[in-house]
């Protein structure tokens, strides 16, 4: 009992020792972007922008501006925008071993990665070209009724974007996705062996119809809806969508497995909860490779295509007009700009002169 117990123990700190490694780690990051207080300033200032639901470039001269008075240099600012639009949380800092053992885990990485290249095109071919998400988001659209509808998105015109940053922004979800592949598979009566391709082709298969969505919605495009008050960009409804299964699925699975031991787990290898936990880290860090993978091969080549095809379609489906969401004061607005199709032909930018008609009252 005792050996048992020191196992569970063991295996507890083993799966705690990234949450250990990434506070020092957030820390760090806080006093990268800026803790002084100018830079606490600067942040307040974007943060109003931000709050008044404007795109950065609206006031970028002013933003510029106020950098130069209290001594911030471009860089500082980039790092400050990208903190308040792409914020980065204790789940992002968990993946950061990965990339510092990744020459250990390259080549486990790369053999999911080369066959997950040509899946990847082959659910773009089916979801985008074969209009397939098209058809999901009109079906969501007929069973609740949500209006579809665009609204900029606030980081047009953010300072020297930073692609890493959005990158890591978006890769817990990636690679959290292969460890829940492993877990559900680790409930199969099958060998370790097996149990590990099982897991590889399944994380395959759902990185690849995951990435495609997540690729055609990050948009203006908007659920609006009107019953319940709400406005749900397509890229957060996707997101929520997925939350609760990399989320707290995972933190539950992980929990069961462990106390229960070899009355769930399949395969010798893993009726052990210190093996398992130390598997459980190499199958994250090897996902942390993956997602990179996928970042680099994937979103900086192809998500700006899918998302403009993605956006394509619905507006040729629907039509939907342009909206401008902003508060003041207190009071919340949202105002009709042009109708979408017209929001891409001038390049997916809001004219000075769009704004001042608003403010006299055009609608």
């Amino acid at each position: 009992m005792a050996a048992s117990f020191e196992s569970l123990l063991t295996a507890i700190l083993i799966l705690l020792s990234p949450v250990f490694l990434a506070i020092p780690l957030s820390l760090g990051w806080k006093w990268w972007v800026g803790t002084e207080p100018e830079h606490v300033h600067y942040r307040e200032k974007v943060r109003l922008v931000l709050d008044a639901g404007l795109p950065l470039s609206r006031f970028r001269k002013e933003l510029d501006a106020e950098a130069r008075v209290v001594n911030i240099d471009p860089e500082r600012q980039s790092r400050i925008e990208s903190d308040l639009l792409f914020p980065m949380q204790v789940k992002h800092f968990l993946l950061m071993p990965g990339l510092i053992v990744w020459p250990l885990l390259g080549l486990f990485a790369a053999l999911l990665a080369i066959p997950l290249m040509p899946i990847l095109r082959l659910f773009e071919w089916l979801l985008i070209e074969k209009r397939v998400l098209l058809w999901i988001g009109i079906t969501v659209q007929r069973i609740t009724r949500w209006e579809i509808i665009g609204i900029p998105r606030v980081e047009d015109g953010m300072k020297n974007p930073d692609p890493v940053l959005a990158s890591i922004n978006r890769m817990p979800i990636t690679v959290f996705l292969g460890l829940f592949a492993f877990l559900i598979v680790t409930y199969l009566p099958l060998d370790t062996q097996t149990v590990l391709l099982v897991s590889a082709a399944v994380y395959i298969i759902l990185v690849a119809f995951i990435s495609v969505i997540r690729a055609g919605t990050l948009s203006t495009m908007v659920f609006a809806d009107t019953g319940n008050r709400r406005l749900l960009p397509m890229g957060t409804f996707v997101e929520d969508m997925l939350g609760p299964w990399v989320g707290v699925g995972l933190l539950f699975l992980i929990s069961r497995q462990i106390f229960y031991g070899t009355e769930l787990r399949s395969g010798e290898m893993f009726g052990d909860p210190v093996v398992f936990s130390l598997a459980i880290l190499l199958v994250l860090y090897t996902a942390t490779m993956i997602g990179v993978a996928v970042e680099i091969s994937f979103f900086r080549s192809r998500a700006e295509h899918i998302r403009k095809t993605f956006q394509d379609q619905i507006i040729e489906e629907f039509e939907p007009q342009l909206y401008l969401f902003t508060r003041n004061l207190g009071m919340l607005k949202i105002s009709r700009l042009m109708t979408l199709r017209q929001w891409v032909q001038q390049g997916e930018r809001i004219n000075l002169n769009d704004l001042n008609k608003l403010k006299q009252g055009g609608n």
